[in-house]
């Protein structure tokens, strides 16, 4: 083992005390859930050989495409739970090396854009848990992350309880945006589930000048 190797501290994985590199170790790791077909649209889980859900056929989103790390259920979910209720950031500092990873694979954007909270959120959880998870892809060479053009004017309440309907309701006027030169954006959030607020971000986005919207999101729910 060479010197520098002896200087890092061992940890112990978060979700079963077992030794570990990072906060998680490997075997946990391997149990995350990543469905390998999805919607190219809004990355939802389909079976066979479809390119396309239902819900993308019927009304496809503002957004042109959607990629997605994990499903969100079980060990992930557990994890994303505690980063962002607990103030576990070591978890987010694990999974923006993830998202990172996750970023050099796709094209290049003129910025990323991402979702914006409200200061009430921001106060409840004492930060934004996507800044933390953009945390790696920000300090690459010539990355944009622009913090500043989108604003959350509406404080939307809890959309866990609510169904897509009720959803886009609750986030229809929820952004503001300033005029932006950007012609290729990415918006990053933690989880998707209907799509419903990066949708209507992506519809603000636009708007204000931007030419196409992608998503990136750490997981991916089912509704």
């Amino acid at each position: 083992m060479g010197f520098y190797q002896r200087l890092i501290p061992k940890q112990s994985c978060i979700l079963c005390m077992e030794q570990a590199k990072f906060c998680v170790c490997e075997a946990c790791e391997a149990e995350f859930s990543n469905q390998q077909n999805r919607c190219q649209s809004c990355a939802y889980p389909i079976n066979g050989n479809l390119d396309f859900c239902g819900q993308c056929l019927n009304h496809s989103p503002v957004f042109n495409r959607a990629y997605t790390l994990y499903d969100y259920q079980d060990l992930v979910a557990q994890l994303i739970k505690s980063f962002k209720y607990s103030q576990q950031l070591c978890i987010g500092d694990y999974f923006a090396h993830k998202l990172a990873d996750k970023y050099q694979l796709l094209q290049d954007y003129d910025a990323i854009i991402p979702m914006p909270l409200s200061c009430q959120r921001i106060r409840e959880r004492g930060f934004n848990q996507v800044l933390e998870l953009l945390s790696v892809i920000k300090k690459k060479p010539q990355v944009i992350v622009d913090t500043h053009s989108i604003k959350r004017i509406k404080a939307t309440q809890s959309l866990e309880s609510l169904n897509p309907e009720q959803r886009q309701k609750e986030v229809k006027g929820a952004f503001y945006a300033d005029l932006i030169s950007y012609q290729r954006v990415l918006l990053v959030d933690d989880v998707m589930t209907t799509g419903a607020s990066l949708n209507e971000l992506a519809k603000t986005v636009i708007k204000a000048g931007a030419k196409t919207c992608d998503v990136l999101t750490l997981s991916r729910a089912k509704f």
